[in-house]
């Protein structure tokens, strides 16, 4: 799974090393009778940084970047790499009543603790926002989050797609942040043909994409759209049930996964990103950094790949 997300290798390196690590770490300290380390390498296993016995043990991962890049899918990568469940939630499943934020977090925490699970809070702006003095009620729900996940001891990820809204307090209480730049030409070139792979190994000998369909993907026509991850998925998806629909098979009996199958999905977007953009006079990236949320422009060049038609 993760040789299919659209991150740099080093990063990919890091959160595969990191998470295994930690992993293996809580299963020594809670079975040292398992362990077939020495006492020196258990020492060292079980060693935090804080002073305060309990805090500071867990490992967060704060993973940020517009949405449908790759955020969820991470968490989800990391709980199939360390076999691990994962316990993916949001404000609904943990309230909004400064009161009960705290107390709710950490039956959450225990329940994952007890899982041995991978937690993802998804969007957890509501919970990070920065604190203002005139706001009490915010500054209580801020307060109590931070106190418990100061006392978390396993793998947590939050994602965001507004990062410049945060309380600067979170920013050291989060051990490795991750940026999501927005996908390049070639990098949803890959997103396409991870698809493509998914659908012909999970319906080999049931359908084909025809070489058309490889290539309009490529074209000008689909990489002006600018399309995240997650619109390509929804995208292919729409394309495959419309050619079930259309039942047009090959000589093998094959449902053909043609280029108007895709192109019906593609007129739609295009008319309703229009839209929003002479709606507030800005595209998607020009409102969110106009806004304060983030800026999707950092870490990029001028000028997007363009091995393509």
């Amino acid at each position: 799974m993760i040789n299919d997300l659209v991150l740099a290798q080093d990063t990919k390196d890091m959160i595969t090393d990191l998470t295994k690590l930690f992993v293996e770490e809580k299963g020594i300290k809670e079975n040292p009778a398992d362990a077939t380390k020495s006492n020196s390498e258990l020492d060292m296993s079980a060693w935090s940084a804080d002073f305060v016995k309990g805090k500071g043990e867990g490992l967060i991962f704060l993973l940020h970047g517009k949405p449908g890049v790759g955020k969820t899918y991470t968490a989800e990568c990391v709980a199939a790499l360390t076999e691990r469940p994962l316990l993916s939630l949001t404000c609904a499943d943990i309230g909004t009543d400064p009161e009960n934020v705290e107390e709710s977090l950490r039956r959450w925490f225990s329940i994952a603790q007890n899982w041995g699970a991978i937690m993802l809070i998804d969007e957890a702006d509501v919970y990070m926002e920065q604190r203002k003095v005139q706001d009490l009620v915010r500054n209580n729900l801020v307060a109590g989050f931070l106190r418990a996940l100061e006392y978390y001891q396993g793998i947590l990820f939050l994602t965001t797609n507004r990062v410049g809204t945060f309380d600067e307090a979170f920013i050291s209480r989060i051990h490795i942040t991750i940026h999501y730049a927005n996908f390049t030409d070639e990098s949803r070139a890959e997103v396409w043909e991870s698809f493509f792979r998914k659908l012909q190994s999970e319906r080999e000998g049931k359908v084909k994409i025809l070489e058309e369909t490889r290539d309009y993907v490529t074209e000008r026509e689909v990489r002006e759209l600018e399309w995240n991850g997650r619109e390509i998925r929804n995208a292919f998806q729409i394309a495959v049930a419309l050619a079930q629909v259309e039942n047009d098979c090959d000589a093998r009996g094959r449902i053909q996964i043609k280029r108007k199958h895709i192109r019906s999905t593609v007129n739609m977007s295009r008319n309703f990103k229009s839209y929003l953009k002479e709606l507030y006079q800005k595209d998607e990236t020009q409102r969110a950094a106009a806004w304060g949320h983030r800026y999707d422009a950092f870490g990029q060049s001028s000028v997007n790949e363009g091995n393509f038609r």
